[in-house]
């Protein structure tokens, strides 16, 4: 499994942007054959600050994502929506098993 944990700052003007247009491009990615979750959170108590969780198969299907339409427009049309000094992105091993559980819609 691919798993990839990111926190990005979003400029205070670019916030809705973000959130719109990540919930289209989030949408598009877990329909992505090696997908397994792709999720993005927002903090609480900063609005600007953004969690992307990525979930793939394998490597190969991460890369599926990267040479996507989807995922190329998103990184296209928000490229100047970061705080570029503040990000951080990590590749993760589960330590515990991973339980399939579906987040709540709404």
């Amino acid at each position: 499994m691919y798993i990839s944990i990111s926190f990005h700052k979003i400029l205070p003007d670019h916030i809705e942007d973000y959130k719109t247009n990540m919930r289209v491009c989030a949408e598009a990615t877990n329909q992505e054959p090696g997908c397994i979750r792709y999720e993005v959170l927002q903090d609480n108590d900063d609005p600007s600050m953004m969690c992307l969780m990525q979930y793939f198969r394998d490597a190969d299907a991460y890369q599926f994502h990267q040479d996507a339409p989807h995922h190329k427009h998103w990184v296209e049309i928000s490229r100047d929506w970061r705080d570029r000094s503040v990000a951080q992105r990590n590749e993760m091993q589960f330590v515990t098993q991973m339980i399939g559980k579906t987040a709540p819609t709404g």
